[in-house]
């Protein structure tokens, strides 16, 4: 998605690398990496399917998809539910490893 991006419409932090992002969001290492988080343009967090909707909405290609789950009933009720049983296995559906907390 961050390829996407190329008007730099969203500020994208890696949390490995910039831990005062947490600290200023308020969340811990294993709440950011437990699920998506995004924090809007007032500084109001938004986690889970809410959080991806608002990078969709800033992305090309992108933007229909958000649109539609907002807007048909009971989309964004059944696209959350997936999203956490995605969340809670997708780094062994990605292949990727646990990182440890940065020090």
């Amino acid at each position: 998605m961050k390829k996407l991006d190329k008007d730099a419409q969203i500020e994208w932090v890696d949390i490995t690398q910039d831990t005062t992002a947490l600290a200023n969001a308020g969340l811990t290492y294993r709440q950011a990496m437990d699920r998506i988080h995004v924090m809007d343009e007032n500084a109001q967090l938004h986690s889970g399917v809410r959080g991806f909707l608002l990078v969709w909405k800033r992305l090309p290609y992108y933007r229909f998809f958000a649109k539609l789950i907002e807007n048909v009933p009971f989309l964004l009720f059944i696209m959350e539910k997936l999203y956490r049983l995605f969340a809670r296995y997708r780094l062994t559906l990605t292949g990727k490893k646990y990182l440890d907390e940065p020090k």
